[in-house]
């Protein structure tokens, strides 16, 4: 599925970057401006329980699964403790429930984590790469678009 351009949020001064998937539309209007950032808030706010350690940054890929809004959301944190890079973790919610009987991720959402973190380390702090351009994912990963 491909992406929409991402979104960048803060929540609770954690950056959060957005890749809503082409599918979600579906779902959440894009005749509705601020729709993603309002579920994204909700979200958080509603699972302040699950997700109480919200690391140094968020990676959420939001899709569709028929008529329920998917949103996996990868938690980064201990960058410079570890050598091998970031520790990750990932809650997967359907809805505003967490959901555990699914996969982890899909080829194309390896891909972009993947492409996110090559091009963190390429870059001198935090704020730059979450301030900075997105790195270039591969020509049917992309819609070259807002959402709204």
């Amino acid at each position: 599925m491909p992406f929409y351009n991402p979104i960048k949020l803060t929540i609770q001064e954690t950056p959060v970057l957005v890749y809503p998937c082409g599918g979600v539309e579906a779902l959440l209007s894009r005749e509705e401006k601020g729709i993603i950032e309002r579920y994204i808030l909700k979200l958080y706010a509603e699972n302040k329980n699950i997700l109480a350690s919200l690391g140094e940054y968020n990676i959420i890929i939001l899709w569709n699964e028929g008529k329920d809004v998917m949103a996996d959301i990868w938690i980064y944190d201990k960058l410079e403790s570890w050598g091998s890079g970031p520790l990750v973790d990932v809650k997967i919610f359907r809805n505003f429930n967490i959901e555990k009987n699914i996969g982890v991720s899909a080829g194309d959402g390896l891909i972009l984590l993947g492409k996110e973190e090559e091009h963190r380390r390429s870059k001198n702090s935090l704020a730059e790469y979450i301030n900075g351009d997105r790195p270039e994912l591969l020509e049917d990963m992309v819609l070259k678009e807002d959402f709204n």
